[in-house]
């Protein structure tokens, strides 16, 4: 009897497990930006959103994340928010809540947004000291 019992329970959370929205890779020169429509290309400033229904949405400049989530009717906290890793040419994506940004006319990013991503401040700092900015994170960043 506790064999169908286990089953139905391992099934059932491979269902719901299978069923969570995750992080979509970006297909460089293919898929489009969201926002201004432009093929993502650079991937060192790449970014992407994902809502809790599972939509995705794809960005290339982090700028066009920000102008495009301002313009969203209801900000809904449940978004996961993607960055590309500045230092690994966009092969890892960073959570960009919890990134570390720069911003600077040096980075001439797609959309002139010049900010970089980094997962931490020690490996931005070689960075910040040669261009003379500020740490930045997410939420000072949209202000």
């Amino acid at each position: 009897m506790r064999n169908p019992i286990i089953i139905l329970l391992c099934a059932g959370l491979l269902l719901t497990t299978a069923c969570q929205p995750s992080f979509e890779p970006i297909s460089y020169g293919k898929d489009a930006c969201a926002s201004c429509k432009m093929t993502i290309v650079d991937r060192r400033f790449s970014a992407e959103l994902l809502t809790a229904k599972g939509r995705v949405y794809k960005f290339d400049d982090i700028l066009c994340m920000q102008q495009y989530m301002d313009g969203m009717q209801k900000q809904d906290e449940q978004v996961q928010l993607f960055v590309a890793d500045y230092l690994d040419n966009g092969e890892a994506m960073l959570d960009a809540r919890k990134a570390v940004f720069l911003r600077h006319e040096l980075f001439a990013s797609p959309m002139n947004g010049n900010c970089a991503a980094f997962a931490s401040r020690a490996l931005a700092q070689q960075y910040r000291d040669s261009l003379h900015t500020d740490f930045q994170h997410w939420n000072t960043l949209r202000q």
